[in-house]
């Protein structure tokens, strides 16, 4: 049996996946990858789950790069905790450098957290077997937060500074407009599934705080005032657009595509 099981969901072939060299470069090789290509994050990750031979689970996202001693660092903090945080770093060069993220970079000690991200987190499958896995109405955006609430509420989720990756939250302005979206319908689901009255989500979606005054320059600020209003656009879609619907038109979308079996090949580390 393999020391970790790191768990990629992605729509890339595996060609493209960017992490993937990195993982090769790291000391650590006792791990296998599994990637799956499943209409949705939250689907593919637990379809992953299911075949992981390992205990350990190590979640990545396709263009994580993962720092050196990240693998050994996450196999050590599981020894220890059953939920790891681990921590993120933007590239020097990253396009949304002014985008405020507490749960990338939690800082240089560790300690006992509530926030995962899912392009760098790690757990035990037991975790998994004691909460269930992540909730597939997430089609993409919140599956991992609302996964860590839900952990949280029996297991500590430590938050491991030396268990590095680093990561663009956006390529791109235009990329960035376009997870606010994604994150506005992800906001909806995230509401349907807490029960929120529908008054309740109506006054949500109000355009207030669309406009704020911004610690960064004029051309900054039009552009992250945009993304709040696309954001505010997919939530009030959100309100009449069902995550079933959504999740069957996934379904739909995926079953169209070239693969057979709609999974990228499973890949381990070095022999």
């Amino acid at each position: 049996m393999v020391e970790l099981s790191i768990i990629v969901p992605t729509i890339k072939p595996e060609s493209e996946i960017d992490c993937l060299r990195y993982l090769d470069a790291q000391e650590f090789d006792d791990y296998e990858v599994i990637i799956r290509s499943d209409p949705g994050a939250s689907k593919a990750r637990n379809e992953a789950i299911k075949r992981a031979n390992a205990e350990k689970l190590v979640f990545l996202d396709d263009d994580s790069m993962p720092r050196p001693g990240h693998l050994q660092a996450a196999s050590d903090a599981l020894d220890e905790h059953d939920v790891v945080a681990g921590r993120v770093f933007q590239p020097d060069d990253a396009v949304i450098t002014y985008k405020q993220l507490p749960w990338y970079d939690q800082g240089d000690e560790g300690k006992y957290t509530d926030l995962v991200v899912g392009c760098n987190m790690a757990m035990r499958k037991s975790v998994i077997d004691a909460v269930g896995g992540f909730n597939e109405t997430f089609f993409h955006g919140h599956e991992e937060t609302e996964l860590g609430r839900r952990i949280s509420q029996r297991f500590d989720i430590w938050y491991e500074p030396s268990m590095v990756v680093e990561h663009y939250y956006a390529f791109s302005v235009r990329q960035y407009w376009a997870k606010s979206y994604r994150h506005g319908k992800a906001d909806a689901d995230w509401w349907v599934v807490d029960e929120v009255p529908l008054e309740t989500r109506v006054r949500k979606c109000l355009p207030r705080n669309v406009i704020r005054r911004q610690p960064v320059e004029t051309v900054a600020m039009l552009v992250l005032t945009f993304g709040r209003v696309r954001r505010l656009a997919a939530q009030l879609l959100g309100l009449v657009d069902i995550p079933e619907r959504r999740q069957a038109h996934g379904d739909a979308a995926h079953a169209r595509r070239e693969s057979s079996e709609g999974i990228s090949p499973v890949s381990s580390g070095r022999d």
